[in-house]
């Protein structure tokens, strides 16, 4: 997937999420704080959304259980 801006959603060991903002050229630029809830999450995403607008949302917590 290089080639573009990427905000990604992990989880952390914790199972608390948070947002890590990748480059093109994927190194990383940001990491966030961990989230306790969804909603904050949500929120941390669309401020980098609204900063890097190219950039494609990857939510790599729908992957693990």
């Amino acid at each position: 997937m290089s080639g573009k801006n990427r905000i990604i959603i992990k989880k952390s060991t914790n199972k608390q999420k948070y947002v890590v903002l990748k480059s093109a050229n994927n190194k990383t630029i940001a990491n966030t704080e961990t989230y306790k809830s969804n909603q904050s999450v949500d929120k941390a995403v669309k401020a980098l959304k609204k900063i890097v607008k190219n950039a494609i949302i990857v939510d790599q917590t729908k992957k693990e259980k």
